[in-house]
């Protein structure tokens, strides 16, 4: 190769740093600006990617809250079976005591007629409430007996202001205690079945 003069050769250096310089911007100005953005694009394709997932998860269960609804609507139309209903709740009172002590040695000797009420639970609650007393007498253990088999088998009822006394025959020491039928009083508060 010939050699090349000094104004020459500077000039190619400096196009050499020129050529290295614009190289360098492009790299760093053009192909980095376009890796972030690709890699924003990247997340933004990740996060639509979950979206739809999530979305499609919820389409898949809409199948599963259909079968859900279906069932507690079924088990609340059971529940409202044991309501109270009708004109007549003092019939429907007595029958009720009638079938729950099947099997108790209680003796229901007053029921009152029941009263229609507010529950009091909660606003807007869409049930009202059918209030009555009962009265009678049983041994103590049967009374017990009788009234957690009640609760039990009526759980959306509420028994309240329950009265235990001891009778006043057994206050004179004659006989014993254990063995005498103690009068008692209690409230009932039950759920009254909506107009359907």
């Amino acid at each position: 190769m010939a050699r090349l003069s000094k104004e020459k050769r500077d000039k190619l250096i400096l196009v050499a740093i020129g050529t290295v310089a614009l190289a360098a911007g492009l790299g760093y100005g053009v192909i980095k600006t376009r890796k972030d953005q690709l890699a924003q694009s990247q997340m933004k394709i990740s996060k639509a990617m979950e979206k739809v997932e999530n979305a499609r998860r919820v389409v898949g269960r809409a199948e599963q809250a259909r079968v859900e609804m279906e069932a507690a609507t079924s088990k609340l139309k059971a529940i409202e079976e044991t309501m109270a209903y009708g004109a007549d709740m003092y019939t429907w009172a007595y029958q009720l005591l009638g079938k729950a002590g099947v099997g108790h040695d209680v003796n229901i000797i007053v029921v009152t007629r029941p009263a229609k009420g507010d529950v009091g639970l909660l606003a807007q609650f869409p049930y009202e409430a059918a209030i009555f007393t009962v009265s009678g007498s049983a041994y103590y253990h049967e009374f017990g007996k009788f009234l957690a088999d009640f609760e039990n088998g009526f759980p959306y009822f509420r028994v309240q202001n329950i009265s235990l006394a001891a009778s006043s025959e057994g206050a004179g020491g004659t006989g014993s205690s254990s063995e005498e039928k103690l009068p008692f009083s209690m409230v009932i508060v039950a759920l009254i079945r909506p107009n359907q």
